[in-house]
């Protein structure tokens, strides 16, 4: 009988309180809390107090029931002459049938990105994930708190200086919360024999409100986040099922929080086909006493996702600075400097793991790629984004906005030493504007446009090279694999004249390189 003492004392009122009761309910709980504590603490000396409670714990109880159902029929009884008492069949009784729960779509919520229409269904009043976090995480104090004051009341400790205060605490929390029962902190709560039991009830609920508060925080970044919603799935199941069997162990009724959250998961699973592993039937449980592993793993997820975040705020941050300058550049304000920041921006977005054919990058380069001035060295990363949008730019018609522009004196001095002669562009993809420009621009017969690709023999040049009406041959170092002291030695073979192309393909920029490799040797 001692044990009565140890029982929560925590009194709570009932959500369907009499009219008029509701402002009683605050001023009542804390002289009622102290009253059953000093009972309790009288009680455990006293046999004869201690039966007059239970009797009026038992006539309270049956004032709280619900209104009586119908009668269930006639429950034949079998008697058994070996047996002191009559023995009773249920055979022949059908469990109850419960109905499907009925979900109601809402829309969007102001702010938040919702991946598919049935995630809406997370912001309905009677199944937020929101109020299932906080509930958990309420509970899983509370669980911790159950357990502590019975050790704390067994150890003699002071009800108005110790027991009470955290008494009060708790019960406030709660009353913030929509629909917070602490069953564990109810007066009816089991007492387990081991009060250790309450460590792994307090740890699965933690769990499982972070498993939540981890699933919300997917759904609310949206899409480009969705990769990880799988693993977030399979360790919110796990939790609730962790959560079942804890509850299970101190031998108290099923949860409503946790039911909630497997009616959630096996909804979401049937309307939407997801696979969820384990733990959603009752013979995969989950083990309880491994919260910690748990929690561990729930917490490496987080990390993983916040390392995700944060990358992608960097990245965003890189892409608009590289943005800025490369508009300085499309409106004739840019320097080399400028290009420079260009340079490095995407080369450090492509080595970070973004496509190089990512149209963030093609939108910013595709304005100024033709008029990239000539660099010792091309990094890596913007390479690779470079011959994206060169095979980008060969499957695109002519004009291009970008090569209509006013041209130098330099183009007017090229078009009239290769007026009406053919010229021969060595390497890359031929786009179709570029070819046009070029051709326009130089007052050109025809270009001849060959097309490279790795290892390929300078063999396969000659025939375009050798023809007589050919006057110039370009080669776009660029994209080419080739040794451009080959293609000379071929040109100068044929007398034809040869020259680099290290940078775009804007006829201005053509045309400077043509004149300044005009006035020197050409080192091979």
């Amino acid at each position: 009988m001692a044990d009565v003492a140890c029982r929560p004392l925590i009194v709570t009122m009932s959500v369907d309180t009499p009219k008029g009761f509701d402002s009683m309910s605050d001023n009542l709980t804390i002289p009622l809390n102290v009253l059953l504590g000093r009972l309790a603490s009288v009680a455990s000396q006293d046999k004869e107090l201690i039966a007059v409670l239970r009797r009026a714990a038992e006539d309270f109880l049956r004032l709280t029931e619900p209104p009586a159902k119908p009668a269930l029929p006639a429950i034949p009884i079998i008697e058994d002459e070996t047996a002191t008492e009559p023995i009773i069949t249920r055979d022949d009784i059908s469990p109850p049938v419960v109905a499907p729960p009925q979900h109601v779509s809402l829309p969007s919520a102001p702010g938040i990105e919702i991946p598919t229409a049935w995630f809406r269904r997370l912001l309905s009043e009677e199944n937020s994930l929101q109020l299932i976090e906080g509930r958990c995480r309420l509970k899983a104090e509370g669980a911790r708190w159950a357990a502590a004051r019975h050790r704390r009341i067994r150890e003699g400790a002071s009800f108005d200086a110790e027991i009470e205060p955290k008494d009060r605490e708790i019960i406030a929390k709660a009353q913030t919360l929509e629909n917070c029962f602490l069953w564990m902190n109810h007066l009816t709560a089991p007492v387990p024999v081991d009060l250790q039991c309450w460590e792994d009830v307090a740890g699965c609920f933690e769990a499982a409100g972070i498993a939540v508060g981890l699933l919300r925080q997917i759904i609310e970044m949206g899409d480009d986040y969705r990769g990880f919603l799988e693993k977030a799935i399979d360790l919110t199941a796990e939790a609730q099922s962790a959560l079942r069997l804890a509850v299970e162990m101190v031998e108290a009724k099923a949860d409503n929080d946790q039911y909630s959250l497997f009616k959630w998961l096996r909804q979401m699973a049937t309307e939407q086909q997801v696979f969820i592993r384990r733990y959603m039937r009752l013979d995969d449980p989950a083990d309880p006493t491994q919260w910690n592993d748990l929690q561990e793993r729930i917490g490496k997820l987080d990390v993983e996702i916040d390392e995700r975040r944060q990358r992608d705020k960097q990245r965003t941050k890189l892409l608009k600075k590289g943005q800025y300058h490369a508009r300085l550049l499309r409106d004739g304000k840019g320097s080399a400097s400028d290009w420079g920041k260009v340079i490095d921006a995407v080369d450090t977005l492509v080595g970070q793991g973004i496509p190089p054919s990512n149209t963030d990058l093609r939108d910013m380069l595709l304005p100024i790629v033709d008029d990239l001035p000539e660099t010792s060295e091309i990094p890596e990363g913007f390479g690779r984004a470079l011959r994206e949008i060169d095979g980008h730019l060969a499957t695109q018609g002519p004009p291009a906005p970008h090569f209509l522009r006013e041209v130098s004196e330099e183009v007017r001095t090229v078009a009239e030493l290769y007026k009406d002669k053919t010229m021969v562009i060595i390497g890359g993809d031929r786009r179709p504007n570029a070819y046009e420009a070029i051709k326009s621009a130089f007052c050109l017969k025809d270009l001849d446009w060959v097309v490279t690709r790795d290892h390929e023999s300078t063999d396969m040049f000659v025939p375009y090279i050798a023809r007589p009406d050919v006057a110039v041959v370009l080669l776009a170092i660029r994209w080419s694999s080739h040794s451009y002291g080959d293609v000379k030695g071929i040109c100068d073979k044929f007398g034809k004249e040869f020259f680099r192309l290290p940078a775009g393909y804007n006829p201005n920029q053509v045309a400077h390189q043509i004149l300044q490799q005009r006035g020197k040797v050409v080192a091979v």
